[in-house]
């Protein structure tokens, strides 16, 4: 698929790297994450994801160095890959409840050398630059577009993102960077969380928007943070340093609703002879203008969601997942929603 109206292809699905080195327990070691994004390539992906955020830097250089190894023996490989990353949220790394956002002309140019850094010689250049989340509900937008249009010009980019963006900031930030590069440049990707159990981005406009402008839509968290594959009886205990323990979803109250959608997508994986998550990426993946972005620390799961990219869905089966219920519970802590600006879906 053609990454909006650039001249990059991304493959069927791409992988997330944010899970190796932060927030679902326990990180993987270098070596192993290095080894789960080769064989990914391996296998037919070329759309790798991270942020400046996660682990303050680390994962970056984690992709950075698998990137690294793969051109170790062809250096022509990097033509085929499209990294993407991002900037806008601010961390610290002694409070790491802690957050703020900045998307200032300023930070952004900073924020891009340092993850160029990170990411290392190897890789050289993003692919992919979003702006993570959003200072004052997009009042720095304009200003951050034309950050991003210098960055393009200097080559230190080749395209443009947007996460987590209400219908008004797309449309803001598109004009913003035609306008700034004189038309040379529009959006590229937005990316939003969105699975059978999160779909808000159908009804607040985004999706439209999105496929109206001949952006790409890229969906984080297709299996909701694992609720939508077949560990659900595994959830409702977690590593100290995974956050899901803290996520509504996975309260003991609203689990219980929830592994009932997931029995009923499982009824139709048994027909499929497949497994739920499969069902579940499948699904995204029959979305006019969807990659989805599945993360995962695991080379069995890698290989079982490269696997859902065979799994035909029928009009019968679509409609039938039509019919599961709405998820209890947030997807975010009710403070992070508002903190990141969704408060519709509260």
């Amino acid at each position: 698929m053609k990454l909006g109206k650039t001249n990059l292809s991304v493959s069927t699905q791409g992988l997330g790297c944010m899970s190796m080195s932060e927030f679902y327990g326990k990180p993987m070691t270098e070596s192993a994450g290095v080894a789960l994004i080769k064989k990914a390539y391996q296998e037919g992906i070329n759309f790798f994801d991270t942020a400046d955020m996660y682990a303050c830097g680390k994962n970056e250089a984690l992709l950075g160095r698998a990137v690294s190894e793969l051109l170790g023996n062809d250096p022509s490989i990097r033509s085929e890959l499209v990294i993407a990353t991002k900037c806008g949220v601010i961390r610290d790394e002694n409070d790491p409840m802690k957050r703020g956002f900045d998307n200032s002309r300023e930070y952004v140019l900073e924020c891009c050398d340092k993850s160029l850094k990170h990411l290392g010689s190897a890789v050289g250049f993003i692919d992919l630059y979003y702006i993570h989340r959003f200072s004052n509900q997009g009042a720095q937008i304009d200003e951050a577009m034309k950050a991003m249009s210098e960055l393009l010009l200097q080559g230190k980019i080749k395209s443009v993102g947007l996460s987590e963006a209400k219908v008004n900031i797309i449309q803001e930030a598109n004009q913003a960077l035609l306008k700034y590069t004189n038309g040379v440049h529009q959006l590229a990707a937005v990316q939003s969380e969105y699975s059978l159990m999160t779909r808000n981005v159908e009804k607040n406009g985004v999706l439209d928007i999105c496929r109206e402008l001949g952006i790409t839509f890229v969906a984080y968290s297709p299996l909701s943070r694992a609720l939508l594959t077949d560990q659900i009886n595994l959830l409702g205990k977690f590593e100290a340093e995974d956050f899901r323990q803290y996520l509504p979803r996975f309260s003991l109250k609203n689990l219980e609703h929830n592994k009932k959608i997931v029995e009923k997508i499982r009824k139709l994986a048994d027909i499929k002879h497949c497994t739920v998550s499969q069902i579940a990426l499948a699904w995204v993946m029959h979305q006019a203008g969807v990659v989805p972005l599945p993360g995962t620390t695991k080379e069995k799961n890698l290989l079982l969601n490269i696997e859902a990219e065979k799994l035909k869905l029928t009009k019968e089966d679509l409609d039938y997942l039509d019919t599961l219920e709405t998820p209890l519970g947030y997807r975010y802590t009710e403070e992070a929603m508002r903190a990141y600006g969704f408060e519709d879906e509260l």
